[in-house]
């Protein structure tokens, strides 16, 4: 909260967080005065202050220093600032120079990373306290000061990407961008916190900019900042090239910079553009200096939200670039129903959890998956096949067949039992459509005599490999394959409807299946639910699968 009010025909600015309190004035007296009147308040109220956690800062500004002037409240004295002095406030060294908080709290925030790693919480709570005691509490002290090297934070950025890996149960050599994608795209959320450095430095500076009351004074020392690197008055395109890092045109000579929040600013874009590869700009318009990310004006209400969207999709588009370990995420990171798990857990076992992460990142012990030069036999243990890989393995080796079966009508039992049938409609379920020509099966059918509709459908169950073209294929493939079927009601004058539902072993989901279940008539509010339930099926005999394949044990009742 920023308030004020006038004593002495001059300004007394408050500025307030919760109970932590700064009070500012031009004057040495007029704080004399304010202090005075608080203590004999406070003490009317019967509140008693604590003067060790009160501290004073006088600055001459003429000179540029500061003035050893005492103060006193409610008759006790509290600490005098001088010019090398800090004062926590909220946990920030505040002071004439803003001290860095480097040491203190990033050992503080590996006491609290090594407690939830050694605690009993699942793996998905450990990533939720990281995510909610962690990394907020840097992110608030990033914005408001800073870290004089960055260095400070890479040893806690290691050590949560080690524990990260652990709690979702993938090997050293596991793509890390996993860990840092949002839960709706198949991550645990975190983020490194050198890149929060960067993205909280220009949050502040956005909102500096568009502060009512700060902001034509930030875009003045802005200006004052470009004007000391090129030596002279900047135009407004230069303002926006210092801050995107240029280093040719009129930054092309080289001018040693005095640190400030606007050389770190420009740092920060520079790091975030070029290592972390974000759509991040600075740009001149409507007269003022803009943000742009991901190709939006940004304001200081969506600034640090849409940072971390573009830190997000970096990391997606560099997992997916990967030949290997991004194939599935093509398709699992673009559906949230497919990571619903992610955030608490819910529907799936442990023992799914440790699963589905390796194999999604293809980082489990397959013969096919072992990329070492010296593992020439790739094919599969089982059947023989010359690939062991995980497509193979759940969806194609023989000796799984009655899990993948299994699986299927697990999901196909999910539809079924959500239809409400009306009492003209007749169901088939797996078998032959009775006045059809063929042997063919569909895996759901409902006729109407009545009123002439007939509803076919059929699940099937692709493997998710490099994007939704596998989908696609299925789909058609389902179409071309009861063509004869619809032509057949079609020409008998029946409302027809033809389509796959698609669910992959690893939890994809196709969009398309809301075609399907809106035909169905099944209500969006248990939909929403089924849909969690059938990954969470084909999550489960994938896992059964693989492990058998892996162990020779069965791991279900025939």
């Amino acid at each position: 909260m920023d308030a004020g009010f006038v004593i002495n025909d001059r300004m007394v600015s408050v500025l307030a967080y919760a109970d932590d309190l700064a009070i500012v004035t031009k004057e040495p007296d007029d704080l004399h005065a304010v202090l005075k009147t608080v203590s004999e308040v406070s003490t009317w109220l019967g509140l008693v202050f604590n003067s060790k956690k009160f501290a004073s800062l006088v600055i001459n500004s003429n000179k540029h220093t500061t003035m050893p002037i005492e103060y006193k409240v409610q008759g006790s004295r509290m600490v005098t600032l001088d010019s090398n002095d800090h004062y926590e406030h909220l946990g920030v060294p505040t002071g004439y120079y803003q001290g860095s908080f480097a040491d203190k709290t990033i050992a503080k925030m590996h006491q609290c990373l090594d407690k939830i790693h050694s605690s009993l919480l699942a793996p998905w709570q450990k990533a939720d306290a990281v995510n909610t005691f962690i990394l907020p509490c840097i992110a608030f002290h990033l914005k408001n000061g800073h870290v004089e090297k960055k260095k400070h934070l890479i040893p806690f950025d290691k050590k949560l990407k080690k524990f990260a890996k652990s709690w979702m149960s993938l090997p050293s050599q596991a793509s890390p961008e996993v860990v840092y994608l949002p839960h709706n795209m198949g991550g645990l959320g975190l983020i490194q916190t050198k890149t929060l450095a960067d993205v909280m430095q220009l949050v502040h500076a956005v909102q500096l900019l568009e502060s009512t009351d700060l902001g034509p004074m930030t875009a003045q020392l802005l200006r004052t900042a470009v004007q000391k690197k090129i030596k002279r008055a900047p135009t407004d395109s230069e303002v926006a090239d210092y801050l995107n890092q240029k280093l040719d045109g009129a930054f092309e000579t080289y001018y040693a910079d005095t640190r400030n929040m606007w050389t770190r600013v420009r740092q920060a874009t520079g790091h975030l553009v070029k290592t972390d590869k974000l759509d991040v700009k600075w740009t001149w318009a409507n007269d003022k200096i803009q943000l742009l990310v991901l190709g939006c004006a940004v304001t200081k209400k969506t600034c640090e939200k849409m940072l971390k969207r573009a830190v997000y999709q970096a990391q997606l588009v560099h997992l997916t670039a990967k030949k290997s370990q991004g194939k599935v995420y093509n398709i699992t990171a673009h559906q949230p129903v497919s990571n619903y798990f992610l955030r608490d857990g819910r529907h799936i076992r442990f023992a799914d959890w440790r699963f589905v992460h390796r194999a999604r990142l293809d980082v489990v012990p397959l013969n096919g998956c072992n990329r070492a030069r010296d593992q020439k036999d790739k094919r599969c243990r089982r059947c023989g096949y010359q690939l062991e890989s995980v497509a193979h393995v759940l969806c194609h080796c023989p000796a799984h067949a009655h899990a993948i079966t299994l699986r299927h009508n697990a999901v196909l039992d999910r539809l079924v039992n959500a239809i409400k049938l009306p009492a003209t409609t007749t169901k088939y379920v797996n078998v032959k459509i009775p006045g059809t020509d063929g042997q063919l099966r569909p895996d759901l059918a409902l006729v109407d005599h009545v009123k002439k509709r007939v509803t076919i459908v059929d699940v099937t169950m692709p493997f998710e490999n490099h994007d939704l073209g596998v989908f696609a294929a299925a789909r058609a493939e389902k179409l071309r394959k009861y063509a004869d079927i619809l032509h057949k009601f079609n020409a008998d004058g029946y409302d027809t409807f033809l389509d796959a539902f698609i669910v992959g072993p690893l939890g994809g989901w196709d969009q398309e299946n809301d075609n399907v279940l809106r035909r169905l008539a099944i209500s969006v509010k248990y939909a929403a639910l089924m849909k969690k339930l059938m990954v969470a099926d084909a999550l489960k005999w994938s896992r059964d699968a693989y492990v058998e394949h892996i162990t020779a044990h069965r791991q279900y009742q025939a």
